[in-house]
């Protein structure tokens, strides 16, 4: 059925990039001598991430403690390039999103963390277009909160029932719906491009 969109809102993880976070904390496990898992809670635990994707604390504040904390013998840059290379640009979506950036506006709206969306500014094509960027390190908020997708509705200026939300985790779409926003869970680029047809966005 198709609806009146102003403004299509992406997340960045698992739609417009993929993300990898066991490669990178097995490297990491290499060079610490220590278990890929435990490696893994100590970077991207929930515990700590949630911290930092929040803002709560810098990411060079994690990376000095996961650092101390695994005994690693490098510095924040070093730990950081790995930290980057848990995400990699998903090109076979990139044009359909050049595509509906032609008739409608397109926004970010992510959980992230200022490494990976400084990085991930350097790959999307259409990065400059987007407008508002949400990411939960500047907002101060993390999806599925009400106040990360108020910001969206504040600094967008749109009505909610003109926004359509695409996420990768059904949660954060549940949340987006209960504001009013279109919401659409994305699996693939195949469903999604039938799903944005019916909505008459492309």
């Amino acid at each position: 059925m198709k609806q009146n969109i102003d403004l299509v809102a992406f997340d960045l993880g698992n739609v417009l990039c993929t993300v990898d976070e066991v490669s990178a904390a097995k490297k990491l496990a290499a060079i610490a001598k220590q278990r890929w898992e435990y490696v893994h809670e100590i970077v991207f635990g929930p515990d700590s991430k949630l911290r930092f994707e929040r803002g709560e604390i810098t990411f060079d504040d994690h990376a000095c403690g996961a650092i101390r904390t695994l005994g690693l013998d490098m510095s924040i840059i070093e730990f950081t390039k790995i930290y980057k290379s848990v995400i990699a640009p998903s090109e076979n979506m990139f044009p359909i999103v050049s595509q509906i950036s032609k008739t409608h506006r397109i926004a970010l709206a992510s959980n992230t963390s200022e490494p990976h969306w400084t990085y991930a500014q350097r790959f999307l094509p259409f990065s400059s277009l987007l407008n508002p960027v949400i990411v939960s390190y500047l907002a101060g908020t993390l999806k599925p909160e009400l106040a990360f997708y108020d910001r969206l509705l504040n600094e967008s200026g749109v009505h909610a029932n003109r926004i359509l939300f695409i996420d990768d985790l059904e949660i954060n779409v549940e949340a987006a719906r209960k504001v009013g926003m279109i919401g659409l869970q994305f699996n693939t680029r195949e469903n999604l491009e039938t799903a944005l047809i019916l909505l008459g966005v492309i």
